[in-house]
């Protein structure tokens, strides 16, 4: 988010432009010439350039040093005429990458200088002046470090968006397979004691439960959940009664949780028995979280452990999941502020705006102070009618940028704002502006910087800059002297100010919600495609196991077997490899061979990401017809751009067609691929078909699978 450096750098420029032109508005004392004016301009520019890199980056000794060269050694020519510069070189040190102790210990010390700088050396201003230079170095150096820490914080953000998401689906898919091996050890002891009948035993409970992590994660919506679970329990015998909210629309990972819970209450519910009748709500408030509550009537088992993986899913959205007599399902909404940087970063801006609204009522004191004891005649009752206001003035402003997500003020709020501090500029200002004793003009740019954000534009950008012209007139009249440039200079870097450390949070928040909703996403996406992985790679390679075993096998041979699904679950942790075409043409023809049906298979060799997915086909393809069809003979032909699979003995397909998980996972990854996958029966034959547009121009996704974890979150 490269404008997070825009406010901060037209802070910089601002900061600088008002001191070289009240070096060239104000008459120097003695001596002094334009070419000592020429060169602390030079020295300005120079400064604006090397703290812009020390803010916009990180500060360095050497950059702090040159910084600090830059900033007092005008002193020595100007003296009074330099006015405070230390404000960014205390932003600078604050930025270094040091103990806080240390750099908050160094900021003090750069504050107090400027005190005994104008105090004991350069006393002509008074001990006023000396206090308000101290004043001025403390509050402007929390202004610029709030700004560098807040575009640091959208950056860092925006550069690390997709590294959570890849970090989290990784993180994922090793949680899976975690509890597929643990499921898949009876068969590791199986292969290791190399007995037929032991392994092709474990290979068939590892099959179901291969096939339940395949169903378990498969890609479905609550709606299409509810309408599953109706059905099934209906068909059951259980009367069902459902209530849903659909008016207020979830997020897609809320969604998906829920109908996790739901699949897998249902699923339980009917392993233990048939229960009396089900009762299924689903509700959202306005604004309010996601309430999914399944109750059943009669015994139920304890749902505990059948969604001990969701509660995990839920406790990751920030909500919870009851698993009592009913199973009570809360999410709560996306919030605006997020955790870590994210929740202070609002704060840290109104701790700031807050200082601001301090030193400017300070200064409307000091002003007064100071008139008086110039013999100024400032009337009182305007005095202390401009305090009244100026306190309500306050007060709104801090209203407005008090943190509360992505709420906006009040609509009456900010009118009233506007009016009052008219009337201070209007009605108070022409009794006491002169000698200082009024308020400063920059309380426009303060308000103007509100007005930017809660107004829309266009109207925003022209009452902004109404707000920061509108009290010239009011207290200059209408012959403004040239220094009204440096009250305009001044107004409109509040403004900035204002407008930045109200708006800078607000991004940071919204980039860390997309980022945390990419993540998510992103694990939903991988359980997709590792139940596909399982249901495509290791669900055939089990069948294989089950088919070779029933046709009298030796021990060895099921145990490399064995070995090699256990090689797969491993593989599957960190994304498997594309499957090498030619091992599994061979594969197919021995395991066809095994079940005693006849091959003919002709190869033309495809280029290398059209063979990884046509090796995913022609597995799932190859298991089906063993172990679907009563076939004696099989054709397998492949060529650059298609592969098909053609078989005899095929039964003739139920009322929901031919088609099934396995040839849905395939129709996914020929679809991602660029291509499509057709399955038809014709007397008494099946074919799969899998045709490719571009059969060279895959790229990556080699095996056709939705690259979640790679090119699209940058690196796997």
């Amino acid at each position: 988010m490269a404008d997070s450096r825009l406010p901060l750098l037209a802070g910089i420029v601002l900061f600088w432009t008002y001191r070289v032109l009240l070096l060239w508005l104000v008459p120097l004392p003695g001596e002094r010439t334009s070419a000592a004016l020429l060169a602390a301009t030079c020295t300005a520019a120079a400064l604006g350039v090397v703290q812009a890199r020390a803010l916009t980056r990180r500060a360095t000794l050497a950059n702090l040093a040159v910084q600090a060269a830059l900033t007092y050694a005008p002193l020595f020519v100007l003296a009074d005429g330099w006015r405070p510069a230390a404000p960014l070189l205390m932003a600078s040190v604050l930025l270094l990458a040091a103990p806080g102790w240390a750099r908050w210990a160094a900021a003090l010390a750069i504050v107090a200088g400027e005190f005994a700088i104008r105090t004991l050396w350069l006393p002509g201003g008074g001990p006023g002046y000396a206090v308000w230079a101290a004043v001025v170095t403390f509050t402007g150096g929390l202004e610029f470090l709030a700004l560098a820490r807040l575009g640091h914080l959208v950056r860092a953000l925006e550069a690390t968006r997709t590294e959570l998401a890849a970090r989290r689906a990784a993180a994922e898919r090793r949680r899976i397979t975690r509890g597929l091996r643990a499921e898949l050890g009876r068969l590791a002891a199986a292969a290791a004691a190399a007995d037929p009948r032991e392994i092709v035993a474990a290979a068939r409970a590892a099959l179901v439960r291969a096939r339940s992590v395949a169903d378990d994660y498969r890609d479905r919506s609550l709606a299409a959940e509810i309408d599953a679970a109706r059905t099934v329990l209906e068909a059951s015998g259980v009367p069902v009664r459902v209530a849903v909210d659909a008016a207020a629309p979830r997020t897609p990972q809320a969604d998906a949780a829920l109908a996790g819970v739901l699949r897998r209450t249902v699923m339980a519910a009917l392993r233990h028995g048939r229960p009396a009748g089900c009762v299924i709500e689903c509700r959202t408030g306005p604004g309010g979280p996601e309430l999914l509550r399944v109750a059943f009537r009669g015994p139920v088992p304890s749902f505990a452990e059948p969604l001990a993986a969701s509660a995990t899913e839920i406790a990751a959205l920030g909500g919870r999941l009851g698993t009592g007599p009913a199973v009570e399902t809360e999410i709560p909404p996306a919030r605006a502020w997020t955790g870590g940087p994210v929740r202070t970063a609002p704060w840290f801006a109104f701790a700031v705006l807050l200082v601001v609204e301090l030193d400017h009522l300070a200064t409307v004191a000091t002003n007064a102070v100071q008139a008086r004891e110039s013999g100024v005649a400032v009337d009182r009752t305007a005095l202390a009618a401009t305090a009244v206001m100026l306190l309500l003035v306050a007060a709104l402003q801090l209203y407005h940028v008090l943190p509360r997500g992505e709420a906006r003020p009040r609509r009456w709020a900010l009118p009233v704002q506007l009016l009052l501090l008219l009337l201070v500029f209007a009605v108070a200002g022409p009794h006491i502006a002169p000698g200082y004793a009024g308020p400063p003009v920059t309380y426009g740019g303060l308000v103007a910087g509100v007005v930017l954000l809660n107004v829309r534009p266009p109207w925003s950008w022209a009452a902004a800059a109404g707000l920061v012209v509108a009290p010239l007139p009011l207290l200059y009249g209408t012959h403004p002297p040239m220094m009204v440039v440096l009250d305009l200079a001044g107004s409109t870097a509040f403004m900035i100010t204002v407008y930045a450390l109200q708006r800078l949070p607000v991004a940071a928040a919204r980039l860390d919600l997309a980022r945390r909703d990419l993540a998510r996403t992103a694990v939903l996406r991988e359980r997709l495609r590792v139940a596909r992985d399982v249901h495509d790679l290791l669900g055939s390679q089990l069948s294989a196991i089950i088919i070779r075993g029933e046709t009298a096998a030796d021990g060895a041979h099921l145990a490399g077997l064995a070995r090699e699904a256990l090689a797969t679950v491993g593989s599957l942790g960190a994304g498997p490899a594309p499957l090498r075409l030619a091992a599994e043409v061979e594969n197919a023809r021995d395991l066809l061979r095994t079940a005693g049906v006849r091959v003919a298979i002709t190869v033309a060799e495809p280029p290398e990401p059209a063979a990884a997915l046509f090796a995913v086909v022609l597995r799932e393809a190859v298991t089906n017809v063993v172990r679907h069809a009563r076939a004696r003979h099989c054709e397998i032909a492949v060529t650059p751009g298609a592969l098909r699979v053609r078989n005899d003995g095929a039964p003739r397909p139920g009322p929901g067609g031919a088609g099934g998980s396995g040839l849905a996972n395939l129709r996914s990854r020929a679809a991602e691929a660029g291509g499509t996958l057709t399955a038809e029966h014709a007397g008494g034959r099946f074919t799969v078909r899998v045709e490719l547009s571009d059969p060279a121009g895959l790229g990556g996704d080699a095996d056709g699978v939705d690259p979640v974890a790679g090119a699209e979150l940058g690196h796997r």
